[in-house]
């Protein structure tokens, strides 16, 4: 689901779901160890609370401070590895271990099976920062939701396109037209994702969940082209309004996760800019 150029052409196909996982993590296998030298980064797996995740370890870690990381694919695709030039990229570039879930996806294991395993993994970790695209976004919305309830202090929040509506209220139609979103994959997925569903639930389309001054400081990154444009602004405005920190950052003629192509020049810059206020919200920390 990550290029451009075969994104438009695809339509929904559950039997087509195993080979498609299979062929992109190969290709993230056989590119891991790259990513990884690049970005000075070692990679272990590990079990945490009975899910298989990734920990990207970067060179100088403090050993202590934590980053749970939600890899995106429309809940139906990904895994760790396929995000590697995100989260390697952030790990680096904040100093914080990373905690890259494998999560169950849809529809093998519909919502909120993928949700309930980020949510395990946190309660494990107890993280002090939390990222996520697309649909890792909006879990990591719904993580972020649940730990402060239960009193973890979560220092920043990163949210990169996320897809944060996932109600009638978000047409796909009615937006810009990005190159890397198919509208018609983008309408069917919630019904994909959580057949039955109150398309209005929080735990789904978190933008309709509460926000407060007790939340931590979100940086939101979308672009100009992506289809996720409006909820993005949606989620910064509702943030703010209830007395949250949240920084909204448009980027010209970007579309949806451009920070996944990072031989991109403004990929790389935003990737900076989010590791960086990162690492400025954890600094300090006891």
């Amino acid at each position: 689901m990550k290029d451009p150029a075969n994104r438009n052409s695809w339509d929904f196909n559950a039997a087509e779901l195993p080979a498609m996982r299979q062929e992109a993590l190969r290709d993230a296998e056989a590119k891991a160890p790259g990513r990884a030298a690049k970005h000075g980064v070692t990679l272990d797996w590990q079990e945490i609370a009975g899910v298989r995740s990734l920990l990207i370890t970067p060179e100088g870690w403090d050993g202590k401070s934590k980053m749970l990381y939600l890899f995106g694919g429309g809940f139906i695709l990904g895994s760790p590895l396929e995000d590697l030039m995100i989260s390697a990229g952030l790990a680096a570039g904040s100093g914080l271990q990373v905690v890259s879930s494998a999560y169950a996806l849809a529809p093998d294991a519909p919502f909120p099976a993928g949700l309930e395993d980020a949510i395990t993994v946190a309660r494990a970790v107890r993280p002090d920062a939390i990222a996520g695209e697309s649909a890792g976004g909006n879990l990591a919305l719904s993580v972020a939701r649940d730990l402060i309830a239960e009193g973890v202090d979560v220092a920043a929040l990163a949210l990169l396109s996320p897809a944060a509506d996932m109600s009638p209220e978000f047409d796909p139609y009615d937006t810009p037209d990005d190159p890397t979103l198919h509208a018609p994959l983008v309408e069917a997925m919630p019904d994909i994702y959580a057949p039955g569903a109150d398309p209005f639930d929080p735990r789904l389309s978190p933008l309709y969940g509460s926000f407060g001054p007790d939340w931590p400081a979100c940086l939101i990154t979308t672009g100009t082209q992506d289809r996720f444009l409006g909820p993005c602004a949606q989620l910064a405005r509702a943030m703010r309004e209830a007395g949250a920190d949240a920084d909204l950052r448009v980027w010209d003629g970007m579309w949806h996760v451009f920070e996944y192509y990072d031989h991109v020049p403004e990929a790389i810059a935003s990737l900076s800019e989010i590791a960086s206020f990162l690492k400025s919200q954890i600094e300090g920390r006891p």
